[in-house]
């Protein structure tokens, strides 16, 4: 039940911080305006949500390993 509730709590906690860093990133990029298109701005847009997909389950498991360790 415990590894549950702290896998849980990792994968929320990794969500939000990959999301806010992958949002900044997105908002950088507009403010500088890298791309030129909408289609380069959606495909960019694509680009961040597939690595936040692949990224959050792995690093949830990390950030598990460290409230592990903390609690």
């Amino acid at each position: 039940m415990l590894s549950r509730v702290l896998y849980l709590e990792s994968l929320l906690i990794t969500t939000l911080l990959v999301g806010s860093f992958l949002g900044l990133w997105i908002g950088l990029r507009a403010l500088r305006r890298v791309d030129k298109t909408i289609k380069n701005r959606q495909a960019h847009l694509y680009d961040m949500l597939l690595i936040a997909v692949m990224t959050i389950p792995i690093l949830s498991f990390a950030m598990m390993g460290i409230l592990l360790v903390l609690a």
